[in-house]
This record gives structure tokens, C-alpha cells and sequence, in this order.
């Protein structure tokens, strides 16, 4: 009895083994990526990356190019990347900021490097208007900002969105100026 309940432990760990190999090397295709662990300008953050054949070079090291680009977007993200310019009550903004491209193009390679990772886009807004009506404004600006995010490629599984409406302005709303700049969509990194 003891040698069958043996056998059938070795067979089932065996079995276990040959279905993930089955399931990540055949079916989802995963074989050739690689975990590796980039560590960023300050020592501390420490986060693991799904790296493919294409991010080494013919010695197998991860091209620097793409630990600056990761580690670049992280520190924008970290920081929160701001994409302003949105006209008073308008959730559309058609004058993107001229680097939205590459930030958008970078951003889906940093996430899909960092499959833990997840985005947050929070939307403000001046103080003109009621509070009700700035936090919808705010949620319609970010929901824009997600699908524009979207349009680029980016899983929406990967993007939340809130309002923030006119609470924490980054200016002054007494001066037109002030209420635009506070009227804008932050994205930052919320990790799962």
C-alpha cells in the first residue's frame, strides 16, 4: 500500500510538471521570457520584469535602452504624468501633449513587462461649477484618457479611473491660468 501511494505521488508531481510546461510553453507561448529583477536609480524599488529575447542583446543582457525606458516611465509614473489642456467643463482634450505618443507606447511596454502593475488615472477639474458636476467632469475626463490608453493597445483590465473633481488643485483657481492648469488627468502606478 505504502509503495502504491509512493507511485502515485511521483506520478502526479510529474504530471503536474508536464502541465505547466504543456500550458505556458505551448499554449500561451511563454517559454522564451524571463523574470528578471531591475533595480531602479534609487536601490529601493525593486520590481520583477517579464523580459523577452528581444530586450538582450547577443550576449544575453538586458539592453540598456530598455532598463532607461522602464525606469524612466516608472519615475514619471511614481511622480504621476499629467496630461492637461482640457477646456472648462469639456472631458475631451484634442491638443495632447506632444510626447502623449511616446508615453502611450511606452507605457504598454513597461506594463506588459510588469505584469503586476496597474495604472490609476484620476481626473480634476477648477472649482467653477458644483462639486457633483466637477466629479463627473473628472471621471469623463479620465475615462477619456483611458481610451485613448486603449486605442494604443493597453489592456483595460490594466487601467483604473476616479475623480477627484476640484479637490487637490495644483494652482491657484482666482486666475484663468491657475484653472487651467487644474484642470487636467493624472496617471500613476498602483501595483496589485
Amino acid at each position: 500500500m505504502k509503495a502504491s501511494s509512493g507511485l502515485f505521488a511521483v506520478l502526479l508531481i510529474l504530471w503536474s510538471g508536464a502541465s505547466t510546461y504543456l500550458y505556458v510553453c505551448k499554449i500561451k507561448k511563454d517559454c522564451d521570457k524571463q523574470t528578471t529583477e531591475v533595480v531602479s536609480e534609487n536601490k529601493q524599488n525593486k520590481e520583477n520584469l517579464t523580459l523577452t529575447g528581444n530586450d538582450k542583446n547577443q550576449n544575453g543582457k538586458i539592453k540598456k535602452d530598455t532598463v532607461s525606458v522602464i525606469n524612466n516611465l516608472k519615475k514619471k509614473l511614481t511622480d504621476g504624468y499629467t496630461l492637461g489642456g482640457f477646456s472648462k467643463n469639456s472631458s475631451v482634450n484634442s491638443n495632447f501633449e506632444s510626447d502623449f505618443n511616446e508615453f502611450a507606447e511606452n507605457l504598454k511596454i513597461y506594463l506588459e513587462k510588469s505584469p503586476s502593475v496597474k495604472i490609476l488615472i484620476t481626473g480634476y477639474t477648477d472649482n467653477t461649477g458644483t462639486v457633483e458636476a466637477n466629479l463627473l467632469v473628472g471621471k469623463k475626463r479620465a475615462e477619456f484618457l483611458k481610451s485613448k490608453l486603449i486605442e494604443k493597445g493597453i489592456d483595460k483590465k490594466r487601467i483604473e479611473t476616479f475623480s477627484k473633481g476640484q479637490t487637490d488643485p495644483v494652482a491657484d483657481n482666482k486666475t484663468e491660468e491657475g484653472r487651467k492648469r487644474n484642470r487636467r488627468a493624472v496617471i500613476k502606478i498602483i501595483n496589485n
